[in-house]
This record gives C-alpha cells, structure tokens and sequence, in this order.
C-alpha cells in the first residue's frame, strides 16, 4: 500500500488494471440458456403493464414513489427512503435496481452467453465514463457524480468511485490506461483536458464499446449470429438518430460521427444525406427496412423536432426485439429482449418524474414515453 493511502483506495487501485472482462476469445461452452430463459423470462413478468404510465401521469410524485415502493422497486425505495424524496428518490432507486437486475443476469449465464451478455452491458461503462468526465467539466460535486452511475458493467462500483476522486481529466484518463476506453483518447492526443469538448471522445468511446462488441462474438455459433444480427440492428438505429439530429439542425461536423458495422447504413451514405432537403432524404431513407416507422414524421420535423423520430425508432427496436425473442425461445435474444424493455422502463419512469418536475403537461409528458 502506497504512503498515506487508505485501505478503501487501496482496494480501488488494484482493480485499476485490467478493468475489462477479457474477452479476446469466447468459453468453448455454449451456455446454459434453458435456465437464463426461464429467468428472464420469469424477471419479465414483473416489468410494468403499459397502462400503469397512464396511472402515473394522473398521480403526483410521492404517490409514484409510493407506488414503485410496493413493485420492484420496492428494496431500492425502502433503502433509499431516509436520505432521499420526490424525483431523486425515484431516480436513485431505478438506477441501483438497474445495476442490480443486471448484474443478476450477468451472474445467471455461463459460458459463451455470460461473455456475450457481459458484452453488450459494457455499454454501462460508456454512460458510467462519460458521466463522470461530464461533471468534472461542469463542476458537479463527487456525491452528484456519484448518485447518477449505474455500475451494470464491466467496472466494478469501486472502481468508478476511484475515478470520481480523481482530481483532474488528466488522471481520470490516465487510471483508464490498458482499457477499450484508453484507445480513443490516443487517438484523440491522449488527454481529454486539451479537448475544446468532450463530444469527439464521446463518439470516440461509442465506436470503441460497438467495435469491441462485434470482435467479440464472430459469427460462428448461430446464437452468436443471433447476436451480431441484433447488435448491427441497433448499430442502424444509433446512426440514424444521429442522422436526423444533424440534418434537422443543419449542423456540419468535421468528424466521423456514425457508427460502422450497421447492418443496412454506411458511414459515408449517411454522411451524404446530412444536407439533403426533405424530399430527398425521404427518397435514400425509403431504401431502408426501417422508413415505414419514421415516414409519416419526417415532414413534422420543423415543428415537432427530431424526439419523436427516435422515439419511433426505439418503440421499432422493442418491438423487434420482442418478435425476435419469441422466433427464437432459446437463444441469447429473449435475454436481449428483458434488457432492452427493463432499460426502456427506468427510462419511461424517470421522464414522467422529471416531466411533472419540469411542470409538463400529462399530454407533453406522454409524447415522450417509449411504450
């Protein structure tokens, strides 16, 4: 132990490296999916009805606390009661069930699915880094760093504790160093304080989390086709949103900012369609299998904004993931399937808690939900 260091940062340190699930090459064994089905598909049934969203909009925000208290969130809200209220309290409690939830998921699989499973919650990571260099840059106090992680990835609790400590972006990176996260900041000069922003790292951890994602689960069992099948799906949506937000803002960037591996978009098509007029884009986006959804919204755009596009776009990625699933029972897709509809439930939670918050009204409120 280092002069002057406590036991608890010593604890800390030793996790510093190597802070990943090494995953260069997946378990010989397949996994144990009958059972982790079972499981999920029993953790399923305790996601909330889509009728309770409308309830929620009727009820005040101590009465949806309340209300979570009694459900599944009940051990987070009862824990968390004496230190915080109103939208933290909900806010706080959904994160740590996330984190627990997923992390019990983790623990379920075995073999080729837990590598597979551990790699797609690395994106915890992403949200968990970029929240932290987010509030180092604004000034946000360590407890409100703190208080907005969702240890669900591969770093552990601790480790992220450590990295909120650091003083400086200079040591954040720095304690980074060895890991998938290092990688863009060498890319970028290796020290997120020199960057004007932190919107090219951001982009930069994104393709790093995607392109980790793939390498690590070739195609050569068909759960692992399943698998990257779903993963490039999602690759598609993440650029086109991405699409929209720079072609309604007729914002011109200088760097890449779109994802490879899509199953249907490109880099360099979508880069193309970012100064098209309307009638344009609508012609290259109906070449895609995902226009039907996002049709009938595009030319409210100027008026509405882009959020109502990538809110059908989300609702199109649960519905096929949902349909997916049941075309597949045993596979890695029904796991894929609770994760990506519990994260839509903490996110849909948490919009009416800050919506009624913000004084929204229940229409303006509903228009942001994913169901």
């Amino acid at each position: 132990m280092a002069p002057g260091m406590t036991a608890e940062a010593a604890e800390a340190a030793s996790l510093l490296k190597p802070l990943k699930r090494l995953r260069e090459k997946l378990p010989f064994e397949a996994g144990n999916y009958p059972y982790v089905v079972a499981r999920v598909k029993a953790k399923k049934t305790l996601l909330l009805p889509r009728d309770t969203y409308a309830k929620m909009l009727q009820m005040e925000i101590p009465s949806i606390a309340r209300m979570l208290g009694d459900g599944e969130y009940r051990q987070q809200v009862v824990a968390l009661g004496a230190r915080y209220s109103g939208v933290d309290l909900i806010e706080r409690a959904t994160s740590e069930n996330l984190a627990r939830v997923f992390t019990q998921i983790y623990e379920f699989c075995e073999g080729q699915l837990q590598a597979m499973i551990g790699s797609y919650l690395d994106r915890w990571d992403v949200n968990n880094i970029k929240t932290i260099l987010r509030g180092k840059l604004y000034g946000a106090t360590p407890q409100e760093i703190t208080e907005d992680l969702v240890p669900a990835g591969s770093l552990p609790a601790v480790f992220l504790q450590e990295l909120v400590q650091r003083e400086t972006l200079a040591e954040i990176a720095e304690a980074l160093e060895g890991t998938v996260y290092h990688e863009p900041l060498i890319a970028l000069g290796g020290d997120v304080a020199a960057l004007k922003d932190l919107a090219a790292y951001e982009d930069a951890l994104a393709k790093a989390y995607y392109r980790n994602l793939l390498e690590s689960i070739p195609p050569s069992t068909e759960a692992q086709v399943l698998f990257r099948l779903f993963v490039r799906k999602e690759i598609d949506n993440v650029n086109v949103k991405t699409l929209l937000r720079l072609w309604a803002s007729r914002t011109e960037v200088q760097r890449d900012v779109f994802l490879d591996g899509g199953l249907e978009t490109t880099s360099a098509a979508l880069k193309a369609m970012t100064g098209l007029d309307l009638a344009a884009l609508q012609g290259r986006l109906s070449e895609f299998s995902f226009y039907e959804a996002i049709a009938p919204l595009l030319p409210q755009v100027p008026e509405r904004g882009v959020g109502y596009l990538e809110r059908e776009l989300e609702k199109l990625h649960l519905r096929e993931a949902s349909k997916h699933s049941h075309q597949h029972p045993l596979s890695v897709l029904p796991v894929l399937d609770y994760i990506v509809a519990k994260e839509v439930e903490v996110q849909n939670i948490r919009i009416i808690a800050r919506g009624k918050a913000a004084g929204l009204t229940n229409e303006e409120i509903r228009d942001l939900l994913v169901v």
